[in-house]
């Protein structure tokens, strides 16, 4: 458990990284190619992208207790006969040989621990402080042998769960108590936490995506080959369509930067494709991007390269 948690904690803190790196280093301009004859390249929403893949990572460590989570942990114990010769007087005797096992989501066995000589059970109190300084308890339910104490399961009983390992206590110490009870089955179905991480899951990871998929995706194709410029539009990855369109390279008079001034302060900048017939296409929205001076020189620089 321990070493599933490190890895969590090794998974949690590269995302983060690479993310903070791509907000600080990224660009919203990728450029996809970029040759004498084709350019192209998409304006993506950075500031989206790197919102929903932050909030994304609550579902990492959603999915980690997916896989973390025992499902069903079942206790198996039998009741074996041993002939103790002690002098002359042959006795019988009885040791108790129990089998912890493990079961995923699916019914399939996933780990078995052969516990030989079972002699009691105790609830064992276990004292945490959480972040903020308030103290918190949790019991395991420990399986006791002459040699060592077993924990019943990985992880521990909250307060208001406690009942519950009480009752498993209650149920061994009950077999124990009893020599003519041959078997004993506990069973603790822990199957409904794994639905519960199922669907915070996919709750966080469709929330992910509800941020970034809104976002507007700009795609830039210019093509001296077929002398032609598509411009694509789309949000939600394109899923629901894209709108497109398409103008020939003889039509492009000139690219130009206009400059907007709001009402409440501060001005934004749009990037425009002048057409021979007079229509103005707008390359970008009406906001300070800070790449707009770049989009204006590799454009010009393509079309002007023969």
């Amino acid at each position: 458990m321990e070493n599933q948690t490190a890895l969590l904690d090794y998974t949690l803190l590269i995302t983060n990284l690479l993310l903070f790196l791509y907000f600080i280093k990224g660009k919203n301009l990728k450029i996809h190619k970029q040759t004498q004859n084709k350019l192209n390249f998409t304006i993506e929403p950075k500031l989206l992208l790197f919102t929903g893949l932050f909030i994304g990572q609550v579902g990492i460590i959603y999915l980690f207790a997916i896989f973390a989570i025992v499902p069903v942990t079942q206790l198996n114990c039998d009741r074996v006969p041993q002939n103790l010769q002690a002098s002359s007087v042959e006795q019988q005797s009885s040791t108790i040989i129990c089998k912890l096992r493990e079961f995923d989501f699916f019914g399939h066995e996933k780990n078995q621990q052969q516990i030989d000589g079972l002699i009691g059970t105790i609830l064992e109190k276990q004292t945490k402080t959480d972040k903020k300084g308030k103290i918190i308890y949790e019991y395991q339910v420990q399986l006791l042998t002459n040699t060592e104490s077993i924990p019943f399961r990985r992880i521990t009983y909250s307060d208001y769960f406690s009942e519950e390992a009480d009752f498993i206590i209650l149920k061994i110490k009950n077999f124990l108590a009893q020599p003519l009870e041959q078997n004993l089955l506990v069973k603790q179905d822990d199957t409904i936490m794994v639905y519960g991480a199922i669907g915070m899951t996919l709750f966080w990871f469709l929330l992910s995506l509800l941020i970034v998929a809104p976002g507007s995706f700009i795609n830039y194709n210019f093509d001296k080959e077929s002398n032609s410029f598509t411009l694509s539009r789309y949000r939600w990855l394109g899923i629901l369509g894209k709108a497109i369109f398409l103008y020939s390279l003889n039509e492009i008079v000139d690219i130009k930067i206009e400059t907007f001034n709001y009402d409440e302060g501060g001005a934004g900048y749009r990037v425009n494709l002048m057409l021979a017939s007079g229509e103005t296409v707008a390359l970008t929205g009406c906001y300070s991007s800070g790449f707009e001076e770049e989009i204006v020189k590799m454009i010009k620089s393509f079309l002007a390269a023969n």
